[in-house]
């Protein structure tokens, strides 16, 4: 595990969720609403691949879908991902840990899919699960 992993407290869910982290400014941010509304009705696909949804707001985190944050520190990630206070983000964090995707914007889940299902790792999850059917 590496030191920011363990510091941010995502060192957690390393190496069995891709976490997908929501920095927002403030909890009625209208990005916020809007990547919400986006991940709404994708709890399939967003199980299927194995993904955790985070929203980081200036001093907490919130788990939203998937695995729980009980140790995840905001400060922490918003300083290891270069995220200010003010600021809107959604940053993909792969099984790994390390930043996947990062967009400014609310992400299209086809978009946030596609990055997902292009990784090596989710490429041999697909294969491994083909060979078992």
């Amino acid at each position: 595990m590496t030191t920011a992993a363990a510091a941010d407290g995502l060192g957690s869910v390393r190496w069995e969720y891709r976490p997908l982290l929501l920095f927002t400014p403030s909890a009625d941010h209208p990005a916020l609403g809007a990547q919400s509304t986006i991940l709404a009705d994708e709890a399939g696909g967003l199980e299927d691949r194995r993904m955790a949804v985070y929203v980081v707001e200036r001093s907490r985190v919130l788990a939203t879908f998937g695995a729980p944050a009980p140790e995840a520190d905001a400060k922490a990630l918003r300083r290891r991902f270069g995220v200010p206070d003010d600021a809107f983000r959604v940053i993909l964090v792969g099984l790994d840990g390390g930043a996947k995707l990062v967009s400014d914007t609310p992400l299209p889940t086809e978009r946030l899919f596609a990055t997902i299902d292009g990784m090596p790792m989710r490429r041999r999850e697909l294969r491994e699960r083909d060979e078992a059917d």
